[in-house]
């Protein structure tokens, strides 16, 4: 997987299955927005990763957070390459 120059967003990417999707994009170079509705342990796991991982807060039942949480996306990154 070549994910050098991508932008992804991980949902509930704080622990779990989310953190492991985001440890391996990173690990292949993506630019990851660890999304998570705790944005206390996103910013923990956004830490641990380094790189280009940063934090978002994002409650998938909210719209206005939906779209606050892609703004950010956005603004750091340029756009997004990939949703999980």
């Amino acid at each position: 997987m070549r994910l050098a120059g991508k932008s992804a967003l991980i949902t509930g990417s704080a622990r779990g299955i989310g953190r492991a999707f985001a440890e391996a994009y990173a690990g292949e170079g993506a630019t990851v927005a660890i999304a998570d509705i705790n944005l206390d342990a996103a910013e923990k796991t956004a830490a641990e990763i380094g790189g280009r991982a940063y934090a978002v807060k994002l409650d998938v039942t909210d719209l206005a957070s939906i779209e606050a949480a892609m703004k950010a996306v956005e603004t750091k990154t340029g756009g997004l390459d990939i949703l999980i």
